[in-house]
């Protein structure tokens, strides 16, 4: 991020409790509010905060900084204390030697001794022009002679003025304090842009006296404070408008400037400067800054820079862009610092000149250690095609890249792209294999690589990639003749010189080593030396690297080691660079650099930190090596070469322990361990050295004053509307980019699986646009951590990429619909979904899931980059999820569950595979030239080629089978008879049976082997003794194709190809005898069979799966597929309680459970045939296509198989007031009862037929429910019948608001009234209504008949009311008004609408629609409150008439309404389901696909909320409470809440709960009816009177 640096000026003896108390109260809060309001850093360089004086910084020093803070602060970056005292003079640094000369003679004139002068000052020759330099050590002496020193120049120079032989502007720097020098050198000759960021306060004390005279040098020294505060500064108020507090304080005569004084004065200024350095930042930061993500353009400009000498081939660079006719690109190799990088930037911006007429687009990309083929690739793709930003696969990566190379339209500009470092790039990916790049060219493409030459290796492959090429250019070594004219240039440059002695012997180095770099090294040497320093032939390092580490031991030795060490280890360490406030925190909180800047004493202080302006000077030592780059919006220091950090790592980081050490103080940085004034604990031990006395604590808790780190700044929240978060908002860059990082290299993998499944992280990075790195830590941080977990969160992020690109505000909603499902399957997720929610992280606006139902299961799509040419045709899977397979053309990919892309064995890629076979976690896979290669997916190894002693009959071989038992395995072939056994890695030796073998098995410890072979019949072996134990034959003759050992391997059960079951006893191995046989009727041939270890088989053929007991030989259960449908393969899972089953010709997979012998669940295989599946273990499932893999984790499956759903379309959909539960009808004889609260199906009620109509009490206690004619009154409580009804002949039944009375409907009979608990009838009503509803007050039962709206008195049965339109009309719709029970609305045919009121029977006539056609009485509903009604659907509009205004509105949709039974208004809501006319490019999303539930707020149109439901509804419900309840047409049901803050609605009840499951070998709970009606009504004739 931007940084605000402020320079702090104040002169440092009466400005102490003033610095204090800012460094404690107003900068850490300045900093927090610039990082979370604008995400820019804020630092303050003090140069006195180092408690020992020595340590202040000198003039030079000062102003170097304070012209850094110039240059890059972002707003303000000066603030000056002008108090009561000017200071002492500064010493010059340095005077020309004429001008000193002439002192000397004054001195000598008057009389003064000069000899302390000539002491205190050198001459040095090669200072440009010769000059006198200050000593440093002269300075430092136990008696200081400064005073003395500082008295004789200014007399001798007073002198001198007078004289006339010095001017009065040269001689003010004899005079001038450190303050003074440092606000003049902020103000004068600057802008008035840069005068406007600089702020300075003038503090005057005013204290009544006595006339006492004041001795000459104060006198001084008030005369030149009164100028600075009284007329230099007020000039700038008048000219420059700059900005100039000034405040006195009266003192009282006696007391003076008190201490509570200057303390009230300290608090005053602190608040001023708080108010003031807010103002001038959010004015800067408030302006549009550019932001070069990659910092490759800055990288460009800064290498660029370094280019002072010309080389030759910058004419062959130039040659080839303004070439016609390159169709391969320019290859620069060169030896290591040889200057390949400097000389592409120069050449990268001169480009533009070069081809000035053709307006080049120039493409510039340096390759470093954080870079990976993928990331290159992108980054280039996108820079050169914008519409390439989604594309993530490494393969289509290769092929976009190629693509842009040789296909650019030749309408567009030249495209140069320079790849610097190809060779560098680190394996993460896999190797640069040259895949990337194109064999030719296009006519306006050009392109440059540089590589390194002692990579000989990459250069060779090179050129037989582009054997036709000529453009391979070597870089030619510098001439030391130009190495010395440059440092000659460079030393002028800084006004130094070297002598012809010291010139002597550097040109004899640059003969050994011309290289540039060591020419900077030698260059940042000679600068420092002066006439009288004696260089002899030892004295110059020849190598790059010696000089370098002589730089760190001059470092060391001035800032020292503990300081220099970490520093120099965290600036190389650190992902993407770091920025030096990041550092001076960093080094805060190494407890053995900061011991360095305890205080002396015992007084330990609460709160402490490096001083920042330690770390500048060090800063501005290695300037020039290190520089700043702007990445990822920061301005991070890097080092400009790659050798420096290698030296840091032979010399700082040479053992893992240490570089760990590092990583783990980086990630706590970032993780904000020690933010928010947590103390961290400085351990003393004996390697730390402290100034304080012994009796210091080995333990001090001590706050190091670092930043919060939150992933985004401000406080987060939850919006689920399609609006865009809000701007205020903004992540937290950096350490999203470097956390992970540090986490990984520091070896915290448990920290860094639970980072990834914060919902706090996974939103800031979608917000930040890093959706494609945060799937690739995804699955990296899976291969470490949380497999299983991890994965499932990688695939629904990933199906739902699109929607969260476009909108991160999703997120939450993408993780109810998909993830909440699955919480009990891993509850390690559950703050992924339901995170922590404090007072402000309350959701604002928001549909969410109280209930949800199972979604379809996720699953792995594992492509392959060459499916598309050559199909899959063998496969292999593993338990821990990994699936090997082999494709026509020979080669082998690895997929793995989670991970979308799959690799490529690189193990001898010259060989052609030609099939694998698994054990656990080995695979074996035989190549066409008869080798085995093994493969271990347990460990990540690469691939070995096992040693083989036979290879004859082996060429093109198909693997049969491999089974591994401890260090052994053993191989069998298709074909053959002959089983191979192979020892550590070797081959041991050969079994070979009579006939072909088909199948092999093995005892516990692996020594005795049971070959199955094509005639039915077993050998044993027993192997390590060379044995043959027994043989044994079948009956039938035919090939067996399993062989199952139980009982402690003393049963062996056999299936042959027939699906006959035979066991044998072992119990006298060398004598097996049958023991029990089952013949299968069908003579079809068996297609697989399973076996899970708990004694059940299944055997599957084309047209039946049939279960087994292996211990009884009997035949369990059997299945046979849909119809017109066979099976092709089907596999358990591991507790045998459901079958997977692929099918021919049907996109996808069926789930059986075993107990019912249901079908209870579908896979989907991705539109794809699959042609085989692998049960991976316990835990996976894998499809194999023709062209990919699928996989799914089986604890999935099984949640999906025992979700609560009924298999058949929802109907109905009943809810009490109170909402705890609610009831679902399918049209079959059960009716479920959900306990929303706890996702469970606490039972379902039996009917003696299908059950037609549902509905539910107020208070939840009755659940009325019509079947075949009867009604059922069920106390919900209980689940007791009460009550069942014959001769109602009803349809419908409805209950009074209270929950009393119900009204049965009827169209044949009359309806009747009754009360639910006794079942005794009040009335009956002869007259039939339709449409009928019960008014709000339970007293009338309103409904039309013929053409009239009746209202008919529920205690009488007679009609007490009717309405009748006053045109002849009919009425066609009404509504009551919940919250005026008196008023009906009331709509007829011809549009009009009245409220009639029923108490007084008074009708008013509201107004007329203008058009008919815009009324639907099915759809008429009203809001509680009569405010709004909805009149009609018309495809994706709503037509709503606004009462209150007396107006129409349109509620255009976000998609097609589905109609009737998704449209509903309950309150001051219209809540309807859609689908989006949104057309999504993303082929594995399904969430466009899938309808949307959306609630939208009728009194302005705008949506509260949406959610993306995960299956097609079949009815919708909204309860009073603003719930919404959902039935789905698998059976299941979702229910969803809903909250608006802005009217102050919520439905909130909490988390939501995953659905509990049900368990197939539990009997579910069903209360069952009476069985015979204990009421019948029968409607009595009526007598005369």
């Amino acid at each position: 991020m931007a940084c605000v640096q402020v320079y702090l000026c104040s002169n440092p003896e009466e400005s102490v409790v003033e610095r204090r108390l800012l460094r404690q109260r107003v900068f850490p809060r300045l900093r927090e509010y610039c990082r979370c309001t604008y995400g820019v850093e804020f630092r303050v360089i003090d140069p006195y905060e180092a408690a020992d004086p020595q340590n202040w910084l000198a003039q030079q020093e000062r102003l170097q900084i304070l012209e850094e803070c110039r240059k890059n602060s972002l707003g303000p970056f000066f603030v000056g204390f002008v108090g009561e005292q000017y200071g002492d003079a500064s010493l010059p640094e340095q005077i020309e030697a004429s001008e000193f000369q002439c002192v000397l003679q004054v001195c000598q004139r008057m009389g003064i001794r000069t000899d302390i002068l000539e002491r205190c000052y050198q001459r040095d020759e090669n200072a440009i022009p010769p000059s006198f330099s200050k000593l440093l050590h002269f300075c430092y002496q136990r008696e200081n002679p400064t005073e003395e020193v500082r008295r004789i120049l200014q007399d001798a120079v007073n002198q001198c003025v007078q004289e006339g032989t010095l001017t009065h502007d040269k001689a003010q720097k004899y005079f001038r304090s450190a303050l003074e020098n440092d606000i003049r050198y902020a103000y004068e000759n600057h802008s008035n842009e840069d005068i406007a960021r600089c702020l300075c306060y003038v503090h005057k004390i005013t204290i009544p006296m006595k006339a006492n005279g004041l001795p000459p040098e104060q006198q001084a020294q008030l005369h030149r404070l009164s100028q600075l505060r009284n007329q230099f500064l007020p000039s700038l108020v008048a000219s420059h408008k700059a900005l100039v507090y000034c405040t006195t304080t009266k003192c009282n005569r006696l007391q003076g400037y008190t201490s509570e004084m200057r303390f009230n004065f300290a608090v005053g200024l602190s608040e001023q400067l708080h108010t003031d350095l807010k103002r001038l930042i959010d004015h800067a930061v408030s302006k549009e800054r550019t932001v070069d993500e990659s910092g490759q353009k800055d990288l460009c400009h800064i290498f660029s820079s370094l280019y002072r000498i010309e080389r030759a081939e910058v004419e062959h660079v130039q040659s080839y862009l303004q070439g016609k006719n390159t169709i391969f690109p320019f290859i620069l190799n060169g030896r290591p610092c040889s200057g390949k990088t400097v000389l592409l930037a120069h050449c990268a911006s001169q480009a533009s000149v070069w081809l000035k007429d053709l307006d080049p687009e120039i493409i510039v990309y340096f390759i470093d250690v954080n870079n990976s083929l993928r990331q290159l690739l992108k980054d280039i793709c996108e820079r050169v095609d914008s519409g390439s930003t989604s594309v993530n696969s490494i393969f289509q990566l290769k092929e976009n890249f190629k693509r842009l190379l040789t296909s650019r339209s030749p309408s567009k500009n030249p495209l140069v792209l320079i790849i610097d470092g190809l060779d560098q790039l680190p394996k993460t990916d896999g190797q640069a294999d040259l895949t990337c790049l194109p064999e030719s060219l296009a006519s306006n493409v050009k392109l440059l690589i540089s590589i390194t030459a002692n990579r000989p290796a990459f250069l060779s492959t090179l050129k037989k990639f582009y054997p036709d090429s000529t453009l391979f250019y070597e870089l030619q070594p510098v001439e030391s003749k130009s190495c010395s004219q440059l440092l000659t240039t460079r030393l002028q440059e800084s006004n130094r010189k070297i002598t012809s002695g010291q010139q002597m012997y550097v040109n004899q180095a640059f003969k050994k080593c011309s290289v540039l770099l060591y020419m900077e090294l030698l260059h940042r040497q000679a600068i420092h030396w002066n006439s009288e320093f004696e260089i002899t032939e030892n004295t110059l390092v020849q190598e790059v690297h010696d000089n370098i580490a002589l730089m760190f031991d001059h470092l060391e030795r001035k800032h020292g080691k503990a300081f220099v060490s970490k520093a120099l280890s965290y600036l190389t360490l650190a992902r993407y660079g770091i920025s030096a406030v990041e550092l001076t925190d960093v080094l805060s909180c190494d407890d053995e650099v900061l011991a360095c800047f305890l205080p002396p004493g015992d007084n330990v202080p609460l709160s402490l930190r490096v001083p920042d302006v330690f770390v500048e000077r060090l800063l501005s030592d290695l300037k020039g090596f290190l520089v700043l780059r702007n990445i990822l919006s920061t301005q991070t220091l890097f080092w400009v070469s790659r050798h420096f950090p290698l030296v840091i790592y032979k010399r700082y980081l040479c053992s893992e322990e240490t570089c760990q050490r590092i990583n783990h103080a980086l990630s706590d940085y970032f993780s904000g361990v020690w933010a928010n004034g947590t103390a961290k604990p400085l351990i003393i031990n004996k390697d730390i050295e402290i100034p304080t006395s012994s009796d210091v604590p080995q333990k001090i808790n001590i706050d190091r004053q670092v930043p919060s780190q939150p992933w985004i700044f401000s406080p987060p929240f939850y919006i689920s509307s399609a609006k865009s978060l809000s701007a205020k908002t903004h992540p937290n860059l950096r350490k999203l980019h470097i956390l992970s990082f540090h986490l990984l290299k520091s070896e915290r993998i448990e920290e860094l699986g639970n980072q990834m499944i914060s919902q706090e992280y996974l939103q800031a990075m979608l917000q930040a646009a890093l959706a494609d790195e945060l799937f690739l830590w995804l699955e990296r941080t899976s291969q470490l951590v949380f497999p299983r977990e991890l994965q499932l969160l990688h695939i629904i992020l990933r199906s739902s990429a699109c929607l969260l690109r476009n909108n991160q505000a999703y997120l939450p909603t993408v993780l109810q619909a998909k993830l909440l499902p699955f919480l009990r399957v891993f509850p390690r997720l559950e703050e992924c979904v339901n995170p922590a929610r404090s007072y402000e992280m309350i959701p604002q606006n928001e549909v969410y899931t109280v209930l949800p139902p199972i979604p379809s299961v996720p699953y792995t799509h594992c492509t392959l980059q060459e499916s598309t040419a050559s199909q899959i045709m063998q496969s292999a899977g593993s338990p821990g999820g990994t699936v090997v397979v082999i494709l026509e053309n020979g080669a082998a990919w690895v997929c793995n569950g989670g991970i979308f892309e799959g690799f490529k064995l690189n193990k001898s890629s010259n060989l052609q595979y030609t099939s694998v076979s698994s054990s656990g976690n080995i695979f074996l896979l035989s190549t066409r030239c008869g080798k085995l290669v093994l493969l271990d997916a347990g460990v990540h190894a690469e691939p070995q080629e096992i040693k083989t002693q036979h290879r004859e009959n082996r060429e093109n071989a198909i693997l049969e089978g491999v089974l591994m038992s401890g260090d052994k395995i053993f191989v069998w072939w298709r074909g053959q008879n002959i089983v191979s056994v192979f020892v550590d890695g070797e081959e041991h030796t050969q079994l070979h049976c009579t006939h072909e073998i088909t199948c092999v098995s093995c005892s516990v410890d692996g020594d005795i082997i049971y070959c199955g072979q094509n005639e039915s019949s077993v050998t044993i072996f027993d192997w390590p003794n060379g044995k043959l134990l027994a043989t044994f034959t079948c009956p039938k003759d035919l090939p067996l194709i399993e062989m199952i050992h139980s009982d402690g391997d003393r049963l062996i059960t056999c299936v042959d190809q027939a699906g006959n079951v035979f066991a044998w006893n072992l119990g006298i191995i060398t004598e097996p005898s049958l023991v029990g046989e089952n013949h299968c009727r069908t003579k079809e041939k068996v297609l697989t069979t399973d076996y899970q270890g708990d004694n059940i088989l299944l055997i599957c053929k084309r047209q039946q799966m049939q279960l087994i007991d292996i211990h009884k030989i009997d035949v369990l259960d059997q299945f046979n597929p849909p119809r017109g449908k066979t099976f092709k393969q089907a596999i358990m899972d591991q507790n045998s309680r459901f079958i997977l089953a692929l099918l021919c010709n049907c996109p996808f997979l069926l789930v059986w459970n075993c107990a019912s012998g249901q079908c209870v669940l579908s896979l989907d295989t991705a539109n794809c045939q699959a042609s085989k599946l692998l049960k991976c273990g316990a835990t996976y499932l894998a499809a194999i296509t023709s062209v990919s893999v699928l996989i799914w984790d089986m604890d999935l499956i099984t949640a999906s198989a025992l979700a609560p759903k009924s298999g058949k379309r929802v109907e109905m959909v009943a809810v009490g007031s109170h909402g705890g539960s609610c009831y679902s009808a399918d049209g079959s004889e059960l009716v479920w009862k959900w306990a929303i609260s706890s996702g469970k199906v606490e039972g379902r009620f039996l009917h003696q037929g299908s059950v037609e109509s549902i509905s539910a009490s107020g208070d939840g206690n009755y659940l009325v429910s019509i079947a075949t004619g009867d009604i059922y009154v069920w106390d919900t409580n209980s689940g007791e019948n009460i009550h069942r009804i014959s001769g109602g002949q009803a349809y419908k039944v409805l209950i009074t608001p209270k929950g009393n009375c119900g009204v049965a409907l009827s169209e044949t009979s009359p309806s009747r009234v009754w009360k639910l608990q006794s079942g005794h009838r009040i009335c009956s009503i002869h007259h039939h209504l339709r449409n009928a509803a019960i008014s709000p007050e339970s007293t009338f039962l309103l409904g039309l008949n013929n053409r009239n709206l009746l209202a008919v008195s529920l205690w009488s049965g007679n009609v007490s009311k009717c309405f009748s339109c006053s045109n002849k009309s009919d009425v066609v719709a009404f509504h009551s008004l919940l919250d005026h029970p008196d008023y009906v609305i009331v709509a007829s045919a011809s549009g009009a609408v009245y409220s009639w009121r029923l108490t007084e029977d008074t009708v008013c006539h509201q107004f007329k629609l203008p058009d008919s056609s815009l009324f639907q009485p099915e759809i008429f509903s009203l809001s509680s409150d009569g405010g709004y009604a909805i009149l009609s659907i018309s495809e994706s509009t709503i037509n709503i008439l606004d009462f209150s205004n007396s107006k129409l509105c349109s509620l255009r949709t976000e998609g097609p309404v589905q109609q009737p039974y998704v449209l509903s208004v309950s309150g001051q809501y219209v809540v309807y389901i859609c689908f989006s006319s949104l057309v999504c490019p993303n082929i594995s999303c399904d969430l466009h696909e899938k309808p949307m539930l959306v609630v939208i707020r009728l009194t302005d149109g705008e949506t509260v909320g949406r959610f993306y439901l995960c299956k097609n509804p079949s009815t919708l419900t909204v309860s009073e409470d603003l719930f919404v309840y959902v039935g789905f047409e698998d059976g299941s049901l979702g229910v969803y809440g809903v909250i608006d803050t802005k009217m102050g609605n919520t439905s909130w009840k909490g988390d939501g709960q995953s659905p509990t499951l049900l368990c197939p070998l539990d009997k579910q709970l069903i209360w069952s009816p009476l069985v015979n009606p204990n009421l019948t009504w029968v409607e009595l004739p009526l007598q005369l009177l």
